[in-house]
């Protein structure tokens, strides 16, 4: 009995062994299923995480590689773009000289109105009418002009880019002051294109500006050069002189290598906002020649401007004069400027004018010339007119806002009917200009009549009825009316039998002057 009840107790001990082993291996294995499950977890988890970081990245990078590219497309739309400002005639008279010099020799106060506006363009240009000099000794107003050179440091300050310099002033100091004026852009502002002027007889007549993705080919010509000076023929590639053979064999050497060609044009007449007949057929004979944009500059009035549209499809936008930008002159018509701006587009090889305008300019001073500005239109003030030194020289004048608003109008958008049947028709003829100036033209047959003189020089004289309005100005005193001109009515032959108004005063006559 006791040994089976022994064998009976170890049989249970085994049995309770084996239950506890069996519950030792249970619990074991649900130790391992738990660990597995909890790493089956933490890794479905952690892949979770992963794809979902995954996505997020993805979408990160979708989105960052949108906006990369959006940021390409604005900047390459933004490098397609190319927006242009020009302002006209920078005509620095006695006044303003002394005013600068009571500056401290510092010009910044011309432009400080205006400054934020040529800054915001891409490329802006002036026409710095007259030659510059160094000396402060040898600075001048009228008749021949020699202006510090402070004027050009700021014009460089105010942020033009373009200055052109082929004008009927830029013989005023002959040779030397050619020399000094190409000298000073070239030592203090290189960047600065400088157009019209030469001291190489190798010089192209055109230059390439690259700016964002275009190639802009500019040129500058003047029709004219005052009547007190005459170029030596071995000096007569220092101004770049108007010719339709010049023109036409820059501009097609010019377009094989721009995309854009700007064609500034010193010349023209002042009767009126209209532009004369004589300019048109020029501006006409650009277009034909490819010239994309024509700016002109000279007649010191605002005239209006527009867009042509020629048989070929391409387009020409033409501004037929800006008006002063900077003078001392005393009537409403010579103090009221213009700021062309406009826009170009380049898609692939075509470029096309996307947006064009003109914006009015007031040249402000008053009767001290403490205060001498540049300011828009829309900034002027009638404050700011009833203080204009205009009011000491007329007082009976109107010269107002509304005044102002309504000369402005009168220079808008032109709509002109164009046929662009001229071959012969440009030959160079006579013209009038406001500064009573030799012209370097061509005469054709078909354009002589009884009121037209036929001159087969390359240049010929122009005469004006009356000086010009920019060179009424002396010292102590301002003509208070603008200048009248027209060479067909004036011009008889190149030796000037018919004498001006502005020879009387002037003081000089038909012997003086020389035909081109």
């Amino acid at each position: 009995m006791e040994e089976e009840r022994l064998r009976e107790e170890a049989r249970r001990r085994r049995i309770a062994r084996a239950r506890r082993q069996r519950q030792v291996i249970r619990r074991r294995r649900m130790i391992m299923l738990g660990i597995l499950l909890v790493a089956a977890v933490i890794i479905g988890a952690a892949a979770f995480t992963i794809h979902k970081r995954n996505q997020v990245r993805k979408q990160q990078e979708e989105i960052e590689r949108q906006k990369q590219e959006e940021a390409a497309a604005k900047k390459e739309e933004e490098n397609n773009t190319l927006h242009i400002r020009a302002v006209g005639d920078n005509l620095i008279h006695e006044a303003f000289i002394e005013a600068g010099k009571e500056n401290d020799w510092n010009f910044d106060f011309l432009y400080e109105n205006i400054k934020e506006d040529i800054f915001d363009a891409d490329l802006a240009s002036v026409n710095q009418e007259t030659p510059l000099t160094e000396e402060h000794k040898d600075a001048a107003g009228y008749p021949d002009f020699n202006t510090p050179s402070e004027v050009g440091d700021a014009l460089a300050d105010a942020g033009f880019d373009i200055v052109t310099q082929a004008t009927e002033h830029a013989f005023d100091q002959e040779e030397d002051g050619i020399l000094d004026t190409i000298s000073f852009w070239e030592k203090e502002h290189e960047k600065i294109t400088l157009l019209g002027i030469h001291n190489s007889e190798k010089d192209d007549g055109y230059q390439i500006i690259e700016k964002k993705n275009f190639k802009i080919a500019v040129m500058n010509y003047s029709t004219m050069l005052s009547e007190n000076h005459s170029i030596p023929d071995d000096s007569s590639y220092m101004v770049s002189l108007y010719s339709k053979e010049n023109v036409q064999a820059d501009l097609e050497k010019a377009k094989q290598e721009a995309d854009v060609t700007i064609v500034y044009l010193h010349g023209g007449q002042d009767k009126s906002a209209e532009p004369e007949k004589r300019l048109k057929e020029r501006v006409e004979f650009l277009a034909e020649q490819g010239a994309d944009v024509i700016i002109c500059s000279h007649p010191h009035i605002l005239k209006g401007y527009e867009l042509i549209e020629k048989p070929d499809g391409k387009e020409t936008l033409v501004y037929y004069s800006l008006g002063n930008f900077v003078s001392d002159q005393s009537s409403l018509e010579n103090l009221l400027g213009g700021m062309a701006d406009f826009t170009l587009k380049k898609e692939g090889d075509k470029v096309t004018i996307a947006s064009y305008s003109m914006t009015p300019l007031v040249m402000h001073y008053n009767e001290d010339y403490t205060e001498c500005s540049v300011y828009k239109l829309d900034d002027y003030t009638e404050e700011l007119a009833q203080e204009h030194g205009i009011h000491e020289e007329d007082p009976e004048t109107d010269f107002s806002i509304t005044a102002l608003e309504d000369e402005a109008e009168q220079a808008g958008e032109l709509h002109t009917e164009w046929d662009f049947e001229t071959e012969n028709a440009d030959e160079e003829s006579t013209e009038e200009n406001s500064d009573g100036e030799n012209v370097d033209e061509e005469t054709s047959d078909e354009e002589t009549s009884d009121e037209e003189t036929s001159d087969e020089e390359s240049f010929d004289e122009e005469e004006s009825e009356e000086e010009d309005a920019d060179e009424g100005n002396t010292d102590s005193e301002r003509s208070a009316e603008s200048r009248e001109t027209d060479s067909d009515e004036n011009y008889e032959d190149s030796n000037g039998s018919d004498q001006s108004s502005a020879e009387e005063e002037s003081g000089t006559g038909a012997e003086d002057r020389e035909t081109w």
